[in-house]
């Protein structure tokens, strides 16, 4: 597992393998770490010190999950895959090329492999993906796709060339180190992945306070381009990443609880432990989280759940996906990063 520059693996005995999700924390030159669990439950109760002043670890700096891909081609297809053979992708470190040696003609134009989930029982529902399925199609004007801009990316400032460039660039990468990371909370001020803090929305402005604090980005377009300033190699998750992430965690991901004591107003990131898969929070509860991928001409889509379908008694899995306009100001929507190197 490549652990990228600036950052430090944990060294917290639930935290620090690949099964179990590993973390890494973004930990700033000159700071020191004590790294401390407690002895009862394992909880993370280190501390990190920055110019003499010690804080919570988990509270302070930015943490990612890895998230391992072993076969690029259960992510990523090429644009010509016509669902009755398989892609074959191949990437070549030394040119930095990930091209399908099936479908020559379109072998660069790359394009997310996306599952859809069969629901089976009523809530708490379940989704269910197979993931053992390889005959998807890139249908630009319906059905899930990626990537793709929607009717209102013009007039946002959201190219296509951009949004392939975008997606090349992490598929590559992916291919190559054989993972990516996704932010293990629900993005916050800044793009930020950090315990405890207001979960940045699709809302204009934020509101509540203390406990119930959020802050606003105005639409999908605010979290698309807070996350992509964020850093170099940040990105709004894509479609394709979030079902590896269900793929990852498994069974747990894909059936929704109604015994993990959801909130049912707004929530700081990661305060519900229960509400923890991998190492990742939030994933079921707090807020719907946008991603990149596209459906018909309109939509892009939303992940997992959020307080608002708890406080209607409706519990839902982190691989539910619901479809709404970007341009829609949603103060219980969010998103996550990605991280890939």
């Amino acid at each position: 597992m490549p652990i990228p520059s600036g950052y430090t693996a944990s060294q917290i005995s639930s935290e620090d393998s690949e099964e179990e999700g590993l973390v890494i924390y973004e930990i700033p030159e000159g700071a020191t770490v004590n790294w401390k669990e407690d002895e009862a439950d394992g909880t993370n109760q280190s501390t990190i010190t920055i110019g003499g002043s010690t804080t919570n670890l988990q509270e302070t700096v930015n943490q990612y999950v890895w998230i391992p891909v072993n076969d690029i081609d259960d992510m990523v297809m090429c644009k010509n895959n016509s669902g009755t053979s398989v892609c074959d992708l191949l990437y070549n470190e030394e040119a930095n090329t990930l091209t399908c040696q099936t479908h020559p003609l379109t072998a660069t134009e790359l394009v997310g492999r996306l599952y859809t989930s069969s629901r089976t029982g009523s809530n708490p529902y379940s989704y269910i993906m197979d993931f053992t399925k390889r005959d998807q199609t890139y249908t630009a004007g319906s059905g899930y796709h990626e990537p793709n801009t929607v009717s209102y990316d013009a007039d946002n400032g959201l190219t296509i060339d951009q949004l392939k460039s975008d997606f090349t660039a992490m598929a590559k990468s992916v291919a190559k180190n054989g993972g990516f990371y996704i932010s293990r909370y629900e993005v916050g001020e800044g793009g930020s992945s950090k315990k405890g803090q207001p979960v940045l929305t699709a809302a204009a402005t934020g509101g509540g306070s203390g406990a119930t604090a959020y802050l606003g980005a105005t639409k999908w377009y605010g979290l698309y381009n807070t996350i992509k300033n964020s850093g170099a190699n940040k990105q709004m998750i894509w479609g394709c990443q979030y079902d590896q992430v269900i793929k990852f965690i498994g069974e747990p991901a894909q059936v929704g609880h109604s015994d993990r004591n959801l909130t049912i107003t707004h929530a700081l990131s990661g305060k519900n432990e229960l509400d923890c898969m991998n190492n990742i929070y939030d994933l079921e509860g707090n807020h719907y989280e946008w991603t990149a991928e596209a459906s018909s001409t309109d939509d892009r889509a939303t992940r997992g759940s959020s307080y608002s379908s708890a406080n209607n008694g409706n519990f839902y899995p982190a691989s539910y996906r619901r479809l709404s306009y970007p341009t829609s100001s949603y103060d219980y929507a969010s998103s996550r990063s990605t991280l890939y190197l």
